[in-house]
Formats: structure tokens, C-alpha cells, sequence
């Protein structure tokens, strides 16, 4: 895994988006990365695509969460 996903997965649990009720705002994510959206969507459809994360749409707002994959792996950067 390169390190843009590995950072992103880091963050996600950080911030403590590990559920539905807990997710990420795209926005918010790509504001603490310091990039632009479309560049983090990118990298998000291919941490869904693997099972690391989810995507929810709350009042047409879309926000991420990590799966129980995506914290073990996010966990395993700490050890």
C-alpha cells in the first residue's frame, strides 16, 4: 500500500470514523490531507473498492468511515 492510502486510513482513525454515525465528511478529509477533493475521491474509491471504507450520504453530504479491515490495517501502521 503507498502511503497516500495508508494516510488517509491513519486519519480515518484518528479522527475516530470507525461507523456510520462517525463518519468523515469528504471535505473535511481532504482539507486535513491539504488536497483537493477529487484527488482524495479518487483514492477513496479504490479504499472502498478493497473493503478498507465506506461511503454514507447523509443529507446529500458524503462522509467515510473505515470497516473493520480498514481499522485492523489503520491499527497495524501503529505497531
Amino acid at each position: 500500500m503507498s502511503e497516500l492510502p495508508k494516510r488517509i486510513l491513519s486519519l480515518l482513525m484518528v479522527m475516530g470514523a470507525q461507523s456510520p454515525d462517525r463518519a468523515m465528511s469528504i471535505d473535511d478529509l481532504a482539507g486535513k490531507l491539504g488536497m483537493g477533493r477529487s484527488a482524495v475521491e479518487s483514492e477513496l474509491k479504490s479504499l472502498i473498492d478493497a473493503g478498507y471504507a465506506k461511503l454514507v450520504d447523509e443529507s446529500g453530504t458524503s462522509a467515510v468511515y473505515l470497516t473493520v479491515t480498514g481499522i485492523i490495517t489503520a491499527s497495524s501502521t501503529y505497531s
